[in-house]
């Protein structure tokens, strides 16, 4: 288990954070960092550039600082400012309250809503979070700074047309998918899947065994549900030995921090969502790239999926994708915690275009949603496979009605699962404003979270 991988950049030193200085001699802009995963060389550099999510960037030049968030925005950048000259931005919500408070002696504190805001809005009152598809300059001028802040093109705000043949429509977002897998295994040396036995994780895991036939299958269940047996039949058609992974109570509530800090949020439905793969993360051997099927009922159904069909599937696709990109459920901060690297495929921007390009009439085939993408994964997978009905990631793994029971019968208390979330983020924020550089232990923060709750009983 490694450290929460963040990055942090100030308009002035911070003393609580000098221990993970980085010290560049070519820029004003101070920067701090721990457990980054690239850490470019810095000293004698025209510009230092960052990285973050895959596609949002982070550019440091002498005196300016300029920062490009992506149509996605897998994982989110916070920032703060005033008009004394003190400035921070980072990638991880706790450690820009720690360093805020320490320039300005502010107490941030987090919302009574701790939720996520389609807006500029964080979970912690006086910081801010940058949205997608924006730019944000800002340049030093001696004691004074210049702030810049503007729009750029929003690469997912449209749909089109385009695909308006169903079996054509569904091969163009494979061959898509396609690419992007080839496009992340340059990275790779250990590769594993996460497979369900649908037809989204089977097309990525028949696309990656076609490219890395050494790849490892797991399937993730929990003591309320699995989907065991339809991976298993998924598996022995693609020649997979398929690793069962049941994950206990315990190791569930114990990911729940490391959830929660990299999201920045408490929002239940993400929360339930990200912690099962996150508490799979840290019982998993370090160094893998997990390839997942997140993300293709939000692409390509609107989030309708078994229980029944979006009456406006284009309407539906967009609200899904714009939330997306502000509750930061997909973002791979907490696996590199784990030492280990995300792919999810149908995130990609090529993929997601592909889909957005895809006319709603054809996403429906003999009334099952998706059913472009079906109908052309027959190609690729058992047809059982490709039209099986599949429910929500986390209601599959049991979590979607479970893990608030759970949590219920930890606390004594009804409907407390909101209530924890938000006190564990509340324990992760006290203890970065004592010490940011040394974090609390999972099992401590959980204690310590539970301890207040029954304290207000």
């Amino acid at each position: 288990m490694t450290a929460q991988p963040w990055l942090l950049c100030s308009s002035r030193p911070l003393g609580q954070f000098e221990d993970a200085h980085w010290a560049p001699t070519a820029t004003a802009f101070h920067i701090y960092a721990s457990a980054w995963p690239e850490r470019p060389n810095i000293l004698n550099r025209p510009c230092t550039r960052f990285s973050v999510g895959g596609d949002s960037l982070i550019e440091i030049q002498g005196e300016r600082l300029t920062v490009t968030t992506s149509s996605r925005n897998v994982t989110p950048l916070y920032w703060c400012t005033d008009s004394h000259g003190n400035f921070i931005l980072s990638t991880d919500l706790l450690i820009a309250a720690s360093a805020w408070a320490n320039l300005t002696d502010s107490q941030p504190g987090v919302r009574e809503d701790s939720g996520v805001y389609l807006d500029d809005r964080s979970s912690i009152h006086g910081i801010k979070r940058l949205p997608h598809s924006s730019r944000l300059e800002v340049t030093l001028l001696g004691d004074l700074m210049h702030i810049e802040q503007t729009t750029t093109k929003d690469e997912l705000a449209l749909q089109s047309d385009l695909y308006d043949d169903a079996l054509l429509a569904g091969q163009a977002q494979i061959s898509a998918l396609q690419q992007s897998i080839t496009t992340h295994l340059q990275k790779a040396s250990k590769t594993a899947v996460l497979v369900s036995g649908g037809v989204d994780s089977g097309l990525v895991a028949a696309l990656l065994a076609a490219q890395c036939p050494d790849v490892e299958a797991f399937s993730i269940g929990t003591p309320w549900g699995n989907e065991f047996d339809d991976a298993q039949q998924l598996a022995d058609a693609l020649g997979f030995t398929l690793k069962r992974i049941e994950l206990d109570p315990q190791s569930i509530l114990l990911a729940l921090p490391q959830t929660i800090r990299a999201f920045g949020h408490a929002q239940a439905q993400a929360i339930e969502i990200g912690v099962a793969i996150t508490a799979f993360c840290r019982q998993l051997e370090e160094g893998r790239l997990i390839f997942t099927g997140y993300g293709s009922d939000l692409i390509n159904s609107g989030l309708a999926t078994g229980d029944g069909l979006a009456k406006d599937i284009r309407s539906s696709i967009a609200l899904e994708v714009n939330k997306t990109r502000y509750s930061s459920e997909l973002t791979g901060i907490a696996a590199q915690a784990c030492g280990s690297e995300l792919a999810h495929p149908y995130w990609d921007l090529p993929v997601l275009r592909t889909a957005l390009d895809t006319c709603p009439s054809v996403k429906t085939i003999r009334n099952r949603e998706k059913g472009h993408l079906r109908l052309a994964a027959e190609q690729w997978l058992p047809t059982e496979a490709a039209w099986r009905k599949k429910t929500a990631i986390h209601h599959g793994n049991g979590l979607g009605s479970a893990l608030a029971q759970l949590i219920d019968a930890t606390t004594g208390q009804s409907d407390s699962a909101a209530m924890l979330y938000r006190q564990i983020l509340i324990v992760q924020l006290e203890q970065a404003m004592r010490t940011p550089l040394v974090p609390l232990p999972a099992e401590e923060i959980l204690d310590r979270s539970l301890q207040s709750i029954a304290n207000r009983r």
